[in-house]
């Protein structure tokens, strides 16, 4: 299983020039506006998508037994947002980053706030930098719902 509940390392991102936990950015708020990537979509998750809530990454869950596409440690993997909902996304502890809105480059965060489209589900462009192969921690929160913690294989088999 890929989403479990212990692991992970700290990592040192790479991409668009060295980053250090000490240049990663602020939290952001990612709205469906015309200025940031998105597509509109209908999404039904599936048996290999990590699904928190209201979020969903497709393909996420089989990560754990694959190798990794890109071996500078950036992944790139679309969240789908349910119509209508605000969900954040946190990486526990630095232990990863991520590069999600275009507005700011796609540079580094510990946390991103996706705000999906009022009338259709929204996929948003980015994705994660975790350098090598780890469990990494993320925490998943919605208004009005306790927060969720799930830790997530990227390329290291069972957490």
């Amino acid at each position: 299983m890929a989403a479990c509940s212990s692991g992970g390392e700290k990592d040192t991102p790479t991409p668009a020039g060295t980053a250090s936990a000490a240049s990663i950015g602020p939290a952001r708020d990612i709205e469906c506006t015309q200025g940031e990537a998105h597509v509109l979509t209908t999404f039904a998750p599936g048996a290999d998508d990590l699904t928190i809530g209201s979020i969903s990454w497709p393909g996420l869950l089989t990560w754990a037994s694959t190798d990794p596409a890109s071996p500078d440690g950036n992944h790139k993997i679309g969240p789908v947002v349910r119509a209508g909902k605000v969900v954040t996304v946190s990486a526990a502890d630095g232990e990863a980053i991520l590069r999600y809105g275009q507005g700011w480059g796609y540079s580094p965060a510990p946390a991103v706030t996706f705000h999906a489209c009022a009338d259709a589900d929204t996929a948003y462009i980015g994705g994660f930098h975790v350098p090598g192969r780890r469990c990494v921690p993320l925490t998943v929160t919605e208004p009005g719902k306790p927060p969720t913690r799930v830790t997530v294989s990227f390329f290291a088999g069972a957490c």
